[in-house]
């Protein structure tokens, strides 16, 4: 009785850790949010009540211990990979992407098993067998689809059907033998000899049609393994006698993805909808947000219950029901896998973080990530500044112009109109109420926005570039650094009156400027090279090749404490140290599963302190102890 209450007790604390989001380690980076990031698949561990596995589109796999209240991200180790789906079995979960993952028990990184380069299209477990694993999808390398199984919990693999056209669903339901379907474009197939014969439902043009044509998704029935039910094109059908006839439930098929529960049927497509016949009759679900649905996955240890994940305006995430889909209600904390559109650092307040964000748009914190709360605003905000000397003062770049707002993101007022849009915004820190704009055009505004004049612009007229950055240099006012969609770097010393081309062939992504002395310069170009100039960028050397492991580099900084120390951010290999002035470069991705980076900031108020965005983690924080 004792052990049972302090095993209850721990379970209980650990969910209250859970529960809170976790401070920034020092020297490793962590999650601060904002929650959200595109929940592409689902899975439920059948032997751990309550553990749910959710995979994301660049953020990894998180796992929550109390049904997806509450979530943590899993090991390293998957790139920037968008996991399309997932299962788990026996102690292990498996990952589809462009290849196939695995996680172990214990094991501190995923890692890749299967064919090289498979893109996977559906994992599924033999509930008989908990270490076969089925696999359908793509092998590049050969030109052909194919149908794969391990019985080895993932570590082998072998082919067992191939075809020219696509496979895109595969089930295995516990018949005796164990029968193994799969859907694609010649129909349905099926197997009750691990894969070494397989009977192929024919596809039929007739009227009626006899047998499900291009079959997308499969669900096999969790009271009947005889009864299968599946979405195709011309139609939406089920067989009662394991895939040896078919009969068709109707012929609208209003759902691509399909979830079987106990005596429910539940499917998407543009929306939500449920069904009690079998598939006779379908009702939209009322009361859900106006999401794009994505995943969905049944709940192994309750039997009216799933989850269903989704994005839409304002919002995006996970809803679980309890009563077969009829009612669904809003869960998950802490699943911090939201791209990050643009940041900004608040100067007066130091706990201040604001991020955008493609669904939420733009959310503030004032606890330094611990929680955050959207603005409300329906801005497609491309571009954030804070003002430096006017508290409260933000400005955004936007496909409609420049909009201000004087009360830290809450309301907005537009301050240019551009219909050819603005993608970059930045605030001078040393030329009070200057304010610099571009996208296809630049602009300038003396006066903190109130008037604009427009500027010369170095980007091609007739052409379908735009600005992407724009670098201000700290030694000589009027001195500004462009660089646009193609990745042209141009250079004006007048203020934006004039520009002159700068190297245009080693497509440049960054710049950063050496705090101690005038005219040094370093320069991220996207195939991995690092540049110094000493001249303000007339002249280039070159210092690194391979600064960031391989990966084109998309962000660059200069510590302000130590300028001898850069750091780089990568599309897909996260975040890369060197100690000696760029000459040389190490990991510094301790933490991180998300490693597209788009940015890189150092905290204005402790320099100690770096932020990285995120394509798919959120915003990652570090803080950097002395020495390290």
């Amino acid at each position: 009785m004792r052990s049972t209450l302090l095993r209850r007790l721990l379970c209980a604390l650990f969910l209250v850790v859970l529960a809170h989001p976790a401070a920034a380690g020092v020297d490793r980076w962590t999650a601060i949010g904002p929650d959200g990031g595109l929940i592409q698949s689902l899975a439920a561990d059948p032997a751990v009540p309550g553990t749910l596995y959710a995979g994301t589109s660049g953020g990894g796999v998180w796992k929550s211990l109390d049904g997806g209240g509450t979530w943590t991200p899993t090991a390293e180790g998957l790139g920037a990979a968008s996991i399309t789906n997932l299962a788990v079995s026996a102690g292990r979960v498996y990952a589809g992407a462009y290849g196939i993952y695995l996680l172990t028990d214990g094991a501190a990184k995923w890692r890749r098993v299967g064919p090289l380069g498979f893109d996977t299209r559906k994992l599924a477990v033999d509930p008989a067998n908990p270490d076969w694993i089925w696999a359908v999808g793509y092998a590049p390398t050969r030109w052909v689809r194919e149908v794969l199984l391990s019985q080895d919990g993932g570590e082998h693999w072998r082919v067992k059907l191939h075809l020219v056209d696509d496979f895109y669903d595969v089930a295995v339901a516990p018949t005796v033998p164990p029968t193994v379907y799969v859907a694609g474009d010649e129909g349905v197939f099926a197997s009750t000899d691990v894969g070494a014969t397989w009977r192929q439902s024919i596809p039929s043009f007739d009227d009626p049609p006899s047998a499900p044509s291009v079959a997308t998704a499969l669900a096999v029935d969790p009271r009947d393994a005889e009864i299968l039910y599946a979405v195709s094109y011309n139609g939406f059908w089920r067989t009662t006698d394991a895939g040896a006839h078919w009969s068709r439930a109707t012929a609208d098929a209003p759902i691509g993805s399909l979830l079987a529960l106990p005596g429910t049927l539940l499917g998407f497509g543009t929306e939500l909808r449920r069904s009690e016949d079998g598939g006779n009759t379908w009702d939209p679900v009322q009361g859900l947000p106006n999401w794009n649905f994505t995943c969905l996955a049944a709940d192994p240890a309750a039997p009216g219950g799933a989850w269903l994940g989704g994005a839409g305006f304002f919002s995006e995430g996970l809803l679980r029901t309890s009563d077969g889909g009829r009612t669904w209600a809003r869960i998950g904390r802490g699943l911090r896998a939201s791209d990050i559109q643009a940041f900004a650092f608040d100067p007066f307040r130091p706990r201040t973080l604001y991020a955008v964000t493609p669904t939420a748009r733009l959310q503030r914190s004032v606890d330094a990530g611990a929680s955050w709360s959207p603005t409300l605003t329906r801005l497609d905000i491309h571009s954030l500044a804070a003002d430096p000397r006017h508290p409260g003062i933000l400005y955004a770049g936007t496909p409609g112009g420049v909009f201000a707002s004087r009360d830290r993101g809450a309301h907005w007022q537009q301050a240019l109109y551009e219909p050819q849009g603005i993608e970059i915004v930045v605030v001078d820190r040393d030329r009070p109420g200057t304010i610099w704009a571009a996208g296809r055009r630049v602009w300038s505004s003396r006066d903190g926005g109130g008037t604009w004049k427009r500027l010369a612009s170095p980007i091609d007229p007739e052409g379908s570039a735009t600005a992407s950055r724009i670098f201000l240099s700290p030694w000589h006012p009027g001195t500004l650094y462009l660089i646009d969609s193609y990745l042209n770097l141009s250079r004006s010393t007048d203020g934006g009156a004039t520009w002159e081309p700068i190297d245009a062939e080693s497509y440049p992504v960054a710049l950063a400027f050496d705090p101690t002395k005038p005219d040094l310069l370093y320069r991220a170009d996207y195939s991995g090279v690092i540049r110094k100039s000493r001249d303000g960028g007339t002249t280039w050397e070159q210092v690194a090749s391979a600064a960031g492991g391989g990966s084109p580099l998309t962000a660059l900084l200069i510590d302000p404490l130590e300028p001898a120390v850069l750091y780089v951010g990568t599309a897909s290999n996260g975040v890369w140290r060197s100690r000696d002035k760029g000459v040389t470069w190490q990991p510094f991705s301790t933490g991180i599963i998300a490693p597209a980076i788009s940015c890189l900031e150092a905290d204005p108020g402790n320099p100690r302190r770096l932020v990285a965005c995120t394509q798919g983690g959120g915003l990652l924080e570090i803080r950097i102890s002395s020495g390290s």
